[in-house]
């Protein structure tokens, strides 16, 4: 077999198996089921959903979404337990096999590292379970995940609010405080001074049956007490030890919550953890932060309009033409060294700048002149 029949025979090979994978990449459909069961299911917010968006069954990729439209006198309907509109009606076309409940919960759910956008169907059990005929269903808008930074964020910003008042009440009323503290000292002393009075006139046994005899005129005022003033007390107690059983179960769960978030960012655990800690998020940051640098340079030298300047078009076009027009190595060479040279002449401008920005005289005209 000849050279020529070989490349022949894998030219053919490489295009026939290429030829397969644009088949497969570009006609292969993922199977989320035959779409002949369609639900309405209204939402307060639609934020990262688009027709096409997955829907799963407990997990299960059971559906998508078919269509978003906007709901007439949407204000005019009833509201979610925030106050919110429902403002979106969503058609889902699901598989006909999988059985919709009333009782079921429909929300937003957050998958892949990417941050993906999905409807979640969460089956609940229930007593009084009916199949969902026809009728719209309303889902919960908010994925728990943000929830959870809403409200540690407005927690956040609250405290930092009434530190801020604190420390100006502080800064206000200082000399006032300062004043204060300066009586409580004087009465302290002027304290001291009656005591001392008291140890030496002997005045302890007076003072002992002062006490007893306003015990016992205690005694006769609790005996006095009419029942209505008790029973209140008593209730404003029982009040005040629900109050305290309440923190203590959903502040506790609120705090829990915050903790298992924090250890797994640290595990690097869930999507945020695995965000955080993946090797390549330095890289990734770093080609951001380079980007944007470059993306500043262009708005600093040609305006906020960069990509309409004819000079900056200009630029990018002969260096893309200089970049293709790259084919042998000697080529390459000679555009590096070029580049290279470039970059030399700029050092050694700076550094004849900065030479002459050392004397006094010619000082102030490098700062005047525009170049």
């Amino acid at each position: 077999m000849t050279d020529q029949l070989k490349n022949t025979l894998i030219g053919l090979f490489v295009a026939f198996a290429i030829l397969i994978a644009v088949s497969i990449v570009m006609f292969l459909d993922p199977n989320v089921g035959d779409g002949k069961q369609v639900l309405k299911v209204r939402f307060t917010n639609v934020a990262g959903l688009a027709a096409g968006t997955r829907v799963t069954f407990a997990g299960k990729p059971v559906g998508e979404v078919a269509s978003i439209t906007e709901v007439p006198n949407a204000r005019a309907l009833p509201t979610d337990e925030r106050g919110k509109v429902f403002l979106y009606e969503l058609t889902l076309k699901v598989d006909s096999s999988v059985k919709f409940y009333t009782t079921d919960e429909i929300a937003i759910r957050t998958t892949g590292l990417m941050g993906e956008k999905s409807i979640a169907i969460l089956p609940n059990a229930s007593k009084t379970e009916t199949l969902v005929n026809g009728e719209i269903i309303f889902a919960n808008s908010i994925d728990p995940l943000e929830n959870t930074f809403a409200q540690v964020s407005k927690a956040a910003s609250n405290l930092q609010s009434a530190t801020v008042h604190l420390d100006q009440w502080f800064v206000k009323n200082e000399q006032n405080l300062a004043s204060s503290i300066q009586g409580v000292d004087q009465t302290l002393q002027s304290l001291h001074a009656v005591l001392a009075t008291i140890q030496d006139q002997n005045l302890i046994s007076s003072l002992q049956e002062s006490s007893k005899r306003l015990s016992e005129n205690l005694g006769l005022i609790q005996d006095s007490l009419n029942d209505g003033l008790l029973y209140k007390a008593s209730h404003l107690i029982e009040n005040l030890d629900q109050t305290v059983n309440y923190l203590n179960t959903d502040g506790l769960q609120m705090v829990r919550t915050l903790n298992q978030i924090g250890q797994d960012i640290a595990n690097g655990s869930g999507t945020l953890g695995r965000f955080v800690n993946s090797e390549d998020f330095y890289l990734r940051l770093s080609s951001i932060l380079g980007k944007t640098e470059t993306l500043m340079n262009d708005i600093n030298h040609y305006g906020i309009l960069f990509q309409y300047d004819k000079s900056w078009q200009r630029s990018r076009t002969k260096r893309a033409n200089q970049l293709k027009a790259l084919e042998t190595p000697g080529e390459f060479r000679l555009y590096f060294e070029g580049e290279v040279d470039t970059i030399q002449t700029a050092l050694g401008r700076l550094s004849e700048l900065l030479d002459r920005a050392g004397t006094v005289e010619s000082r102030e005209k490098i700062f005047q002149s525009e170049d």
